[in-house]
């Protein structure tokens, strides 16, 4: 299968639903992802990356201040397919994926509302269908927001590092699996424990994302999100 023929096959589906506490006061009148790094939403710099890659179908898995969410892409994307989907104030990512995916086609990319990156998306998509019955998900390398000792039994220090690059990857989603491997996700009611059977049953593979990346949870990350969007374009 080519690149294009994936892709007309394919639904993003982004998750809208949180209630971004750790964003307070901001998110009183704003769910997270309509929260704007300096001039654009977190959500219209998702939207507007996919389509920049010709992706055409989209699905907004909605919860918290759902409405807002709803007037937002009827406003700002009346002409593109992408549907929202209220799927529960209080529920798990599980919860929401079995009810987006009764409305999406043979291959999903699952992405939260709260975190973008540079991925070279064909690429990406190249590294899936090699992979093709593996479930993909996109990792990041943790950077130390410390100085690292390097201490002896002695307690005598011998090396120091100031914010080290750590040998640590975590988790920044972007998801690519096909609709047959959806079972194993109707087995659990926690997003956090179907990964963790996904990785003891090695059905899951990572992609390793060199380039740009922003979550932005706290006040803080907002702020620096602001100079990190600026590597975007």
């Amino acid at each position: 299968m080519n690149i294009t023929k994936f892709k007309n096959k394919l639904t993003v589906i982004i998750l809208c639903g949180g209630k971004g506490l750790r964003l307070r006061p901001l998110t009183k009148q704003l769910p997270k992802p309509l929260i704007k790094i300096n001039d654009k939403s977190i959500l219209e710099n998702i939207i507007k990356y996919f389509l920049d890659y010709k992706i055409t179908n989209f699905i907004i898995a909605t919860g918290y201040k759902s409405e807002l969410i709803d007037q937002f892409i009827k406003k700002k994307f009346k002409k593109h397919n992408i549907k929202t989907i209220y799927t529960g104030l209080n529920s798990d990512i599980i919860k929401r994926l079995k009810k987006s995916s009764e409305y999406s086609k043979k291959y999903f990319l699952v992405c939260y509302g709260d975190t973008m990156v540079d991925i070279d998306l064909n690429k990406y998509i190249k590294f899936y269908l090699k992979n093709i019955k593996k479930i993909l998900i996109a990792s990041y390398q943790l950077k130390s927001s410390f100085g690292i000792l390097d201490i002896m039994k002695n307690n005598n220090v011998v090396g120091f590092k100031e914010k080290p690059i750590l040998d640590i990857w975590f988790n920044v989603g972007y998801f690519i699996f096909s609709s047959d491997k959806f079972y194993f996700f109707k087995k659990f009611k926690k997003f956090k424990d179907l990964l963790k059977f996904l990785s003891k049953k090695n059905l899951m593979r990572a992609y390793k994302h060199n380039g740009n990346h922003i979550t932005v949870n706290t006040v803080t990350e907002l702020e620096m999100a602001k100079q990190q969007i600026k590597r975007f374009n």
